[in-house]
């Protein structure tokens, strides 16, 4: 099992995401994404290579749908590790900066 680490920047942007799905669609809305942020989270540390790679993003970058949210990630193969970069809504132009990235 790979021990999954959620980055500073993911974490605010897991609040603000929380706190947006709360006041516009309701608290139970919000929880329902929590929920499945972690059970994708738990897929991850069982599973780390699931995710689908994007190397146009950076060495070692893949990324899940939480629709219409996409979780970047990164995972260096047999590397007990996931770093989770950024959770970002899909409709955003999502680029190497935008993750963090320089590579």
């Amino acid at each position: 099992m790979a021990r999954v680490v959620i980055s500073t920047v993911a974490q605010a942007d897991t609040a603000s995401i929380l706190r947006d799905l709360a006041a516009k669609a309701g608290r139970q809305v919000a929880a329902d994404y929590a929920s499945s942020f972690e059970t994708l989270y738990e897929r991850l540390s069982a599973h780390p290579a699931s995710g689908s790679p994007r190397v146009h993003y950076g060495a070692n970058v893949r990324v899940c749908i939480v629709s219409p949210y996409i979780v970047a990630y990164r995972h260096v193969p047999g590397a007990d590790l996931v770093e989770v970069i950024r959770l970002l809504h899909g409709s955003r132009l999502i680029s190497r900066r935008l993750l963090g990235r320089a590579d």
